[in-house]
């Protein structure tokens, strides 16, 4: 026997539900159980023998629908950040052989929040081509977000303007990032800060306004 393709989603966001697959080939053998495991904790079984044939554990994190799942997909709802893990499928046939097989596979949970990130340093006073002083920090998210600058609608790519800070830990397991600019200081500059998750951005623009002329 051997299990032909496990599907598990890579990336979800909290709140949501995911349907995890496990596609096998017995091979003219008899199931004997389907096993579903996060980080080596069984949270699901499937032996047809049984009556119900289903079964789920108690876990941190996963609740099974067992209604939407079967022998061949388990259907997982209101996802949290304890969700996250290595999910594995273990498929065994019946006796005499009891032969198995598995596959894994890891599922990332994020939370990505409505606010935009913060932008301080801006407001005071900057010399015409003076280093700005400026950092932008994310709302609370999980994992961590990546962040850009952009000046003018251009991103950022000089590595020597850019200072990245440690992230930190923030409430209920959420992350913080926060990122440096340190580019010169120029007439109509705007400066653009997105945080980025997956495929979801937030951002937040201001304008450099106060240049102090030096001649």
């Amino acid at each position: 026997m051997r299990v032909v393709g496990i599907s598990v989603p890579s990336l979800k966001q909290k709140g949501e539900s995911a349907t995890l697959t496990c596609d096998y080939d017995l091979e003219g053998g008899k199931l004997y159980s389907v096993k579903w495991y996060r980080d080596n904790e069984e949270f699901y079984r499937y032996m047809p023998k049984l009556r119900p044939p289903q079964h789920a554990h108690r876990l941190e994190g996963v609740k099974v629908d067992l209604e939407k799942s079967s022998t061949r997909r388990v259907h997982l709802r209101d996802l949290t950040l304890k969700s996250r893990g290595l999910y594995r499928c273990e498929v065994s046939e019946e006796a005499p052989s009891f032969h198995s097989a598995q596959s894994e596979t890891f599922m990332e949970v994020y939370y990505f929040p409505r606010e935009s990130p913060r932008i301080v340093g801006y407001e005071r006073p900057y010399e015409l081509l003076e280093p700005l002083d400026v950092n932008c920090s994310s709302a609370k998210a999980f994992p961590a977000p990546e962040l850009q600058w952009h000046i003018n609608g251009e991103k950022v790519t000089e590595s020597s303007w850019l200072t990245s800070l440690e992230s930190k830990q923030a409430s209920q397991g959420l992350m913080i990032s926060t990122l440096g600019l340190r580019a010169p200081a120029t007439q109509h500059m705007k400066i653009r800060c997105v945080a980025i998750i997956g495929a979801h951005r937030r951002e937040r623009t201001v304008t450099i306004g106060n240049l102090i002329s030096i001649f």
